[in-house]
C-alpha cells in the first residue's frame, strides 16, 4: 500500500507545473526559512513584543522537535523510497546521475514533523480557525511535496506529522502554562484572566 500511494503521487500527478511548485514547498532556503520570516513580521505588527516572543516559542519548539526527528532517523534507519525504488521513481530537480538527497534515512519526514509542529503549536495558542486551517493545510501541501519528490514513503511522512502535532500541542501547553507573553496571545486565557494574565488575583 505504501509503495502503491508512493508511485500514484510520484508518477501518476507527474505535471511541468507541479515539479517546481512541490521542489519550491519543499526547500528551506527559498520557502521554509522566508515563511519564518513573515511569520515574525506579522506577528510583531499584530502584537508587538508579544509576537516576537510567541514566534521564538514556536521556532525553539519546531527546532526541538527537527533535532528529536533526526534523532528518530538513526534510530529507525528506514529508507528514503528515491533509494529502494530507484528505476521506479521520479526525482524532479535532480539531474541524471545525482543521488537523491544526502542521507539515506527517512523515517519520520522532518519536514512534515516541522510544519505540523508549528500549526499544532499556532493553533492551540491562537486558538484561531483561520491560522489553523491554514496552517494545517500548508503542513499537507510539503508533507505531499515530499511523497511526489520521492523523499518519503506516505508511511514516512505519516509518521512525521503525527508526531509533530503531538509535540507542537506539547510545547503551546507548556508555553501557556509559564509564559505570560504566550498568555495574553490566547483568547481563552485572556477572557478568563483579564487583563492581568500570569498574575495572581488580587484579594
Amino acid at each position: 500500500m505504501d509503495q502503491a500511494i508512493l508511485l500514484w503521487i510520484n508518477q501518476g500527478w507527474a505535471h511541468w507545473l507541479l515539479d517546481p511548485f512541490f521542489i519550491w514547498v519543499s526547500a528551506k532556503w527559498t520557502f521554509s526559512f522566508p515563511l519564518l520570516a513573515i511569520f515574525l513580521a506579522t506577528w510583531w505588527y499584530q502584537y508587538g513584543r508579544d509576537g516576537a516572543w510567541f514566534w521564538l516559542a514556536m521556532a525553539v519548539s519546531v527546532g526541538l522537535g527537527d533535532a528529536f526527528g533526526n534523532q528518530l532517523k538513526d534510530a529507525f534507519d528506514q529508507y528514503r523510497p528515491c533509494f529502494e525504488l530507484v528505476e521506479l521513481t521520479r526525482w524532479p530537480g535532480h539531474a541524471p546521475g545525482d543521488t537523491c538527497t544526502s542521507s539515506t534515512s527517512g523515517l519520520p519526514s522532518n519536514h512534515a514533523l516541522n510544519f505540523f509542529v508549528a500549526a499544532a503549536f499556532v493553533t492551540a495558542v491562537l486558538r484561531s480557525y483561520r491560522w489553523g486551517v491554514g496552517l494545517f493545510a500548508l503542513a499537507v501541501v510539503v508533507s505531499i511535496s515530499r511523497v511526489y519528490l520521492s523523499k518519503h514513503y506516505p508511511s514516512q511522512v505519516l509518521v512525521g506529522g503525527l508526531i509533530g502535532t503531538g509535540w507542537g500541542l506539547l510545547c503551546a501547553y507548556l508555553a501557556l502554562r509559564h509564559f505570560p507573553a504566550i498568555q495574553r496571545l490566547c483568547p481563552a486565557m485572556a477572557a478568563e484572566d483579564g487583563p492581568d494574565v500570569g498574575e495572581a488575583p488580587k484579594p
